[in-house]
Parts: C-alpha cells; sequence; structure tokens
C-alpha cells in the first residue's frame, strides 16, 4: 500500500515490510481500516435511530449492507480525487444501501462528516495496537525484574561516556531497563482517554443532530468501546499526547536495544538477545556472523520516532479553522509509520523477555581485566543493593 490517503497505511517497499509487526500490519492495513469505518457507520446508524433520528428499519439495512466490506484498493483511488478516502466510502456504501431502499440509502453518515469517519476508524486501529503494547510491555517488564533478582549480586562494568567507569551489577542495569519500561507504559495507559470517538459533523457542532447530538455520540462511543468525548477535530491537543507517549515507549525501548548492541559486541560479549539460531540473525555475505535483528529493529525505530512525531506536532497541531488543509492528511499517513515503529520496538520486547543471555564469567573477566575499576568500588556494595531494591518496589506499586 501507498501512503497518503486515509486507508494506505502500510508501507510497500520490501525493505520496509522487513520491519513491520504482522500483528500491527493488520490492525493498519487498508482492509482494517475500512472494516472500522464500516463499523463506525453501523454504530452512527444505530445511534441515531435509538434517538429517533433516523429510522430503526434504516439501521438495520445500513447494518446489513456493511457485513461486506468495500474494496480498499479501489476506495483509494478513488479518494485521490477529493483528497479523503471517505468521500468514495460513503458514496459505496450509500449506493449498495440504495438497492435495497432509497429512503435508508439517504439515512447513510446523517450528521456526520469525512473527518468523524477516518478519525474514529484510526482511533479503533490504534486501539488494537495499544492493547498488545500494554500487554507485550508488562511480559517484558516483569521477565526483566526477575532477571534483575537473579543476578542481583553479578558484578559487572559501569560505563560512562563509553569508557569503564566503575563496578555495578548487572542485576541494577536490567532493573533499570525494566523501570523504564514499567514508567513509560504507565504514563502510555494514562493517555489511553484520548481514543476518543470523534463525531462533530461539518463544523464540529453537529448541528444536524440538535439537542440529541450528545446522546448519539454517547451511544457511537459505548458501541465502539472508545471515550465518549466532545469534538476533537481542529483541537487534537489529547490525541498528540496519546501518540507523543508512544514516541516515549519508543524511545525507552530504542536506548535498552542500543545498551545490548554495544553488551553483544565480541570485544564485550556480557549480554546477547538470544542464543543463536538457525537463520536468525543471518549475514547475505557471511555465514558465521550473527547480527543482533531485535537491536537493529528497536534502534531504526528510535531512530524514526523523533521525525514522525514532529511531522505529528506540526500537522495537527495547526489546523486551520474548522478542518486542516493538508495538516490532518499528513498526520493520518504519518500515525500508521508511528505506530509500526512501537511494533518494531514490541518484536524486540518480545525477543529479550524469552530469551536475554546473561554472560556472567565475561562480565567478571571484564571487570578483572580493569583492575583499577575494581580497586575503586565493591560491586557488591550496599549502596548498589539499595538502589535496585528501589527500582524493584517501583516496579511492583
Amino acid at each position: 500500500m501507498r501512503a497518503g490517503v486515509a486507508g494506505e497505511l502500510v508501507s510497500a517497499n520490501p525493505a520496509a515490510r522487513t520491519l513491520l509487526r504482522p500483528s500491527f500490519e493488520a490492525a493498519l492495513g487498508a482492509a482494517a481500516f475500512v472494516r472500522a469505518m464500516l463499523d463506525f457507520e453501523v454504530a452512527l446508524a444505530h445511534a441515531e435511530a435509538e434517538e429517533g433520528i433516523i429510522p430503526a428499519a434504516s439501521a438495520a439495512l445500513i447494518e446489513a449492507a456493511a457485513r461486506a466490506t468495500l474494496d480498499a484498493e479501489t476506495l483509494i483511488a478513488q479518494g485521490k480525487q477529493s483528497a479523503s478516502i471517505a468521500v468514495p466510502f460513503v458514496d459505496a456504501l450509500r449506493a449498495r444501501v440504495a438497492k435495497e431502499s432509497q429512503q435508508a440509502a439517504a439515512h447513510v453518515h446523517v450528521g456526520a462528516t469525512s473527518q468523524d469517519v477516518i478519525d474514529t476508524a484510526m482511533a479503533m486501529a490504534l486501539r488494537r495496537c495499544l492493547d498488545e503494547a500494554d500487554a507485550t510491555l508488562r511480559v517484558a517488564v516483569k521477565s526483566l525484574a526477575r532477571r534483575a533478582r537473579e543476578h542481583r549480586a553479578t558484578p559487572m562494568l559501569g560505563r560512562t561516556l563509553m569508557q569503564p567507569a566503575l563496578p555495578m551489577t548487572a542485576g541494577l542495569k536490567l532493573a533499570r531497563w525494566a523501570a523504564a519500561l514499567e514508567a513509560e507504559r504507565k504514563r502510555l495507559e494514562a493517555a489511553r482517554p484520548a481514543l476518543a470517538v470523534q463525531l462533530g459533523g461539518p463544523v464540529g457542532a453537529l448541528e444536524r443532530l440538535g439537542t440529541k447530538a450528545g446522546a448519539v455520540r454517547a451511544h457511537v462511543a459505548r458501541r465502539l468501546g472508545l471515550t465518549d468525548a466532545p469534538s476533537w477535530h481542529t483541537h487534537r491537543g489529547a490525541w498528540i499526547d496519546l501518540l507523543d507517549r508512544i514516541g516515549l515507549v519508543i524511545l525507552a525501548t530504542g536506548k535498552i536495544a542500543n545498551d545490548l548492541v554495544l553488551l553483544s559486541q565480541a570485544e564485550v560479549g556480557e549480554m546477547r538477545e538470544a542464543p543463536p539460531r538457525p537463520g536468525v540473525g543471518a549475514s547475505s555475505a557471511m555465514a558465521h556472523k550473527r547480527n543482533p535483528v531485535g537491536c537493529v529493529h528497536a534502534i531504526a525505530a528510535a531512530l524514526r520516532a523523533p521525525g514522525l512525531l514532529a511531522t505529528i506536532h506540526a500537522a495537527a497541531g495547526q489546523a486551520e479553522h474548522e478542518r486542516a488543509a493538508g495538516g490532518w492528511q499528513a498526520e493520518v499517513a504519518t500515525v500508521p509509520d508511528l505506530a509500526n515503529a512501537l511494533g518494531c520496538s514490541l518484536d524486540f520486547l518480545d525477543r529479550i523477555a524469552l530469551s536475554l543471555v546473561v554472560d556472567a564469567e565475561r562480565m567478571a573477566a571484564n571487570l578483572r581485566a580493569q583492575p583499577e575499576v575494581a580497586a575503586a568500588g565493591e560491586a557488591s556494595g550496599a549502596g548498589l543493593q539499595a538502589a535496585l531494591e528501589e527500582l524493584l518496589k517501583e516496579i511492583e506499586r
């Protein structure tokens, strides 16, 4: 798929696709996005029927018409004519309903606008990703905390400015990783109310629904499992904050991957992401190599994330009047890229949660090779143990 129109959410570049988490690709792909748009229209129709705005029979016909999906590629091609996939989408759904009833066809998309259906579909797609992210982060934190306890007395070199500094413990390093991930998981969880239904109509006032607007929006939010919130269509601070917190998870994971890729160098050899397995980390030129592929994916994601967030800030934070002219379209094309970067980070966390290798003998040997460092401090000191315990308690709160 190409990027640029809502629904064109997964890169067609073969090199880029090697980084995608399959479940995220499924959640953010064009077919899933169109299905979310259909779910929005069904929820809207039933909400309006419950409030007496359209007949219940029309809502039933709209739901029946939405059971079969619409062709995403056709919608994408047609959407280029209006800079919105929602225009051909609504036309196609109305045409399908009209085969059964012209009156019911007139009740499709009543009071809503293009941004309503696309923003709500994006929130639904992102919710699936964040549900998986939360579960993956919890497992990774638990695994790293367990390994920290195992290695609470395993001495290793502490390093500052890439040079030997003072002795520390592998447990403390692992506990720091776990605590950083847990802190970002909690921050992300706290921002989840921004996964809200978007329902504002042409200028954000739901003017066609009159005094029943709030009730309709509440029905739609409840049916789709999203937060009920006033229209956020051109004031997107909560949405930007949620995306920023996704970025912080990516950056925290990238820092861990950076540490691990350095520790896994043959000259260091203190930790690595997994025991060698056939085909994993293979080189096209050197059969003996086993590259740290999980680290590579996570570091690549962390390098991409700041640029993606900069685009989102510029695009989502400067909407003109009641509908952005280009900014919203740029944001819609960028959010899936940020989500896919998160997926790459989660792939790395899955890998180290299951198979992180800690080589205590190599750590001890590297520490012995720096006698002046060993003389400068004790890795088993009470301060180091207290710091580790503080981190583990923080994780468990």
